[in-house]
């Protein structure tokens, strides 16, 4: 039984498509920890998130990692 070869090498993390996915996801997983931890709205939960996501993005593009 033989399997499709991918003539693409294997590519690091940073390389991939998924790079920025990482700062979405914490946006949203820090979205919803303050939603469940305060009574303030989905669309201030959000944009927490958002902030916290687009933070992290900063300081990785400080430190020279992106």
């Amino acid at each position: 039984m033989s399997t499709p070869k991918d003539d693409k090498a294997l590519t690091s993390f940073r390389e991939s498509k998924w790079r920025y996915s990482q700062f979405v996801v914490l946006g949203l997983v820090v979205a919803l920890v303050v939603k469940w931890l305060s009574s303030i709205g989905w669309a201030a939960s959000l944009l927490i998130g958002a902030a916290v996501g687009a933070g992290y993005y900063w300081l990785e593009r400080r430190r020279g990692v992106i």
